[in-house]
Parts: C-alpha cells; structure tokens; sequence
C-alpha cells in the first residue's frame, strides 16, 4: 500500500460549504444529517412515526440498532406503502316475507376505503440517469492505478457493485494523475463518485479536526467496502509495551507517516498536552526515529509495518501497542448536492451488500490482493 492512499481524505483541500437537513421524499435516497433520527426521518418521508418499514429496509446500512445512524450514510427512502384496499361490509338489509313473493336474499354492499395515502410511484429511470462517472487516482495500490488489474481492487468492487444492480449502465471511470488531481477532480463536483476515501465517526464532530467536520458535512458515504488495519508499535520493554488504553500514551511521542489520516489519534485526544505528533516521509522513517530515541510509537497500517520493520533493522526489536490497533474502513463518497451520485451511492450499497452475499467480494478481494 502506498503511504499516500490514506490521505486525510477527499475534499480536504477544497473550500467546503456545510449543508442543511434535506427534505425526504419518497422514492429518494436520503444522506442522513447530524441530529436526524430514523423516526424523525419517517415523520418527514411519510408523516407518521411508524419507521419499522424503513428499518428494515435498510437495515445492511444501519445495523441492527435501529437507534443508532450514522451521519453520512445513504438510505433508501422506499415508495410509500399503499394500504390495502379492504372493502366495507355493510350489514345486510333483511325483508320481511310476502306470501305472494319469495324472500329476497341478503344485499351485501361494499364500498372501498379511499387511501388518505396513496402510493407514490417511482418514475422510471432512463438509461442516462442510470450512467455514472467515477473518479479515483493513480499509483494508489492495492486500490486503484492505471496498471493495476481491472483498474485495482476498489475500481473492480465498485464497478461490479454498480453493474450488478444496474447492468445496463455506462460507468465512466477517470484516473487522476495523483491525490491532488484527485482532490481537485471532487472538489469540482465533475464527478458523481469518488474512491477511495476514509470515513471519521460523524456521529462525534465534537472530536474531530476541522478538515474532517468538512468531510462529513458535504459528502454522503457508501457501505465499507474494504477495512485497513491500524497498528501501534514501541521499542521491546518501552514503559508503553502493551499499552491497551489510549489514556496510557497521553504523553507519547507519536510517529505517522505524512499523508496518513490522524482522526482516529484525534478521536482519542492524542497526541495529549505533554505528548507531540511527529509526521515524516515514508515508516522508514518513523521506526528510524523510534531507533534513536526521537519518539515513542509508531503508528500506521500493518500491511506497511512488517517491511518497514525489517529495513530499519528493527526486527526483534519491536512489540506491538495494542492500543492503537484499530480497523479504518474505505468508502466510496459522492457530494450530497449532487443527487446523481447520492442514489449512485445508494445502488453501490445494494451491490456490495449483493455481492457480500453470493461470495463475489471475497473471490475480488482475493484475487486483487494476491497481484492477480
């Protein structure tokens, strides 16, 4: 994995306006806001608080807690559901008996209820809407790269992801030439899906830096769909050798490559008061630092640690900081003023759950990370 694939994420470098909870409607997919509840989001959709039906339409979004929604996701906001059209029986009407005539028989009378509701109906997509422009950049492996196998594994899964709900569409797929093209591609609004891009915990802005507020407030996330794995490590017999509770480095020096996300560090107050950040080229350079006694931890993803490890002579050297072992999700992202790309989003969310489900993830994911 190269260090720059986790920059701090898309967009960071572009202006960023902050958006307002936007109106449900039914049939639209909806990027849920800071401060939204799934009852209040079914109140707006259909006007009433009954949101089972919403729940569980997006349950593979939510989660099995309904009570907890995370900022940034997409849902669907079904068709409202149309209620049945049961008749009413009105009591039969009984005639006396005439000698001279038979008696008639019972009148039943059936009148249908008319829906205060009626239900919405989606109008039929054209093909054109159905087409998408995707954005990512090169040198970007596993994930994306102009070499790579089908694009790297990000472009594959997300392009199978879409085609498979959408088989017919046209995925128009462009390469930046690096991150910063990349940035400035999203920022544009040219695109309608951007990849790939870490997602902070919008749910706590209140922890998050500046740049990841902006984040979470202009773009909606899709569904995981790839998780990295963040490691810690210290020098064997550091007073922070096994450190389980970030509390326990308040006062660490702490090394991440540049261009790494620090919203995980930042979620946990670290670096605290008496510690420091310190950010150089490449993980060589952190274990060197570490080597010398310049900093504490090191911290980055464990497909970068073992090698970097090993060509700073540390092997043997080192043990891990639980501590700072965590996993980090990608995502694909599209600007929540831009409601081609929000339902993009929504479709690649149905495919990848799909695709979870019938085995073609994995089979990808193996094959992409295997260099086939």
């Amino acid at each position: 994995m190269k260090q720059k694939l986790l920059s701090c994420a898309v967009g960071v470098s572009v202006a960023f306006t902050a958006t307002t909870a936007l109106a449900q409607t039914a049939c639209e997919p909806y990027t849920i806001q800071v401060g939204d509840t799934l009852r209040g989001i079914n109140i707006r959709a259909y006007g009433h608080d009954n949101f089972r039906p919403l729940y569980e339409a997006n349950q593979s979004v939510i989660g099995p807690d309904p009570n907890l929604i995370e900022v940034g996701s997409v849902l669907d906001i079904i068709c409202a559901p149309s209620e049945a059209q049961i008749p009413v029986v009105v009591a039969p009407t009984i005639v006396e008996p005439v000698p001279t005539a038979p008696e008639p028989r019972p009148e039943v009378v059936s009148e249908p209820i008319v829906s205060p509701n009626p239900e919405v109906v989606a109008e039929p997509e054209s093909s054109a809407e159905l087409d998408v422009s995707f954005v990512t950049y090169d040198g970007n492996a596993p994930y994306s790269g102009r070499d790579l196998p089908n694009g790297g594994l990000a472009t594959e899964l997300l392009q199978t992801a879409y085609l498979d709900v959408v088989p017919n569409a046209q995925i128009d797929v462009t390469v930046a030439r690096d991150l910063p093209g990349f940035l400035r591609a999203m920022g544009s609004e040219a695109y309608d899906i951007g990849f790939p891009s870490i997602r902070p915990d919008c749910n706590v802005i209140e922890t998050l830096a500046v740049e990841m507020i902006e984040l979470c407030a202009k773009y909606a996330f899709s569904q995981p769909f790839h998780e990295i794995q963040m490691t810690g490590w210290t020098l064997t017999g550091s007073p922070v050798t096994g450190a389980t509770d970030p509390s326990d480095l308040s006062r660490s020096r702490i090394c991440r490559p540049e261009n790494l996300f620090t919203f995980d560090l930042d979620a946990d107050r670290l670096p605290g008061r008496r510690g420091s950040l310190t950010t150089p080229a490449n993980a060589a350079a952190c274990f060197e630092a570490l080597a010398s006694g310049q900093v504490d931890v090191v911290s980055l993803p464990r497909s970068d640690a073992q090698a970097a490890i090993a060509t700073s002579g540390l092997a043997g050297r080192v043990a891990p900081v639980p501590a700072l072992e965590r996993g980090v999700t990608l995502h694909a992202v599209a600007n929540q003023s831009n409601p081609a790309g929000v339902a993009a989003i929504s479709r690649i969310n149905r495919g990848l759950a799909g695709m979870r489900s019938d085995g073609s993830w994995f089979r990808i994911v193996a094959r992409q990370l295997s260099g086939g």
